[in-house]
């Protein structure tokens, strides 16, 4: 399972994951006020029947020579692949017309024709008084021993990254508790990245 879209939003957030709650809704707020302005944006200045990139890769994978063969990909995708395209072609029928509507910049206007106000200053807001007499207490339980986690978790099968020492360029350290020579570089004979970081086990990772 990819997890792409979660990690698109998490590199868009992790600015304010440090601020209180309202701090972080209010942030997600502006944000999403930023991505539909660009989005509703770019929308309207589009000039042809579908959107740049499916424009683009509908005239970019044509290829007549390909063989053809049930791929799946126009029933999936509700978008002419290379095969479906050569047909349309040969025809002499538009592929916008085999086109899902959702491919449509007039899809893309609607789906960016929301507006995201600004809810303006905690001391303005009206609440009601049943609401406001509500006191929220802070989740009963204890703290771990250590820091908190802050990087996120990941995903299954994705390699963990190793840290690199700008000195003398082995894993396992950093330029800070690096003890080897500024010239020494690592043989290519050294192992594999564990077998390196566990020689170098007796210099600490900096977080």
């Amino acid at each position: 399972m990819s997890t792409n879209i979660a990690e698109a939003i998490n590199n868009a957030i992790k600015e304010c994951k440090e601020l209180p709650i309202i701090g972080v809704v209010d942030y997600i707020r502006g944000v999403l006020q930023s991505w539909f302005h660009d989005q509703r944006t770019a929308a309207l200045k589009l000039t042809t029947q579908l959107t740049a990139a499916t424009d683009v890769a509908i005239n970019g994978n044509v290829d007549l020579t390909t063989k053809t063969r049930t791929c799946k990909e126009f029933d999936v995708d509700q978008l002419p692949c290379a095969h479906a395209l050569a047909c349309i072609r040969l025809r002499g029928f538009s592929f916008v017309d085999y086109c899902s509507p959702y491919y449509s910049s007039a899809f893309l206007v609607i789906a960016y024709s929301g507006e995201i106000y600004h809810v303006g200053q905690p001391s303005e807001w009206l609440v009601p008084e049943d609401i406001a007499s509500i006191i929220v207490h802070p989740p009963v339980g204890r703290r771990g021993p250590g820091r908190p986690k802050k990087n996120r978790t990941l995903s299954f099968g994705e390699e963990v990254t190793q840290r690199r020492c700008t000195t003398c360029h082995r894993v396992g350290h950093n330029s800070h508790t690096c003890t080897y020579p500024k010239s020494s570089k690592p043989s290519s004979d050294m192992g594999s990245t564990s077998e390196i970081g566990e020689a170098s086990g007796s210099h600490d990772v900096v977080a």
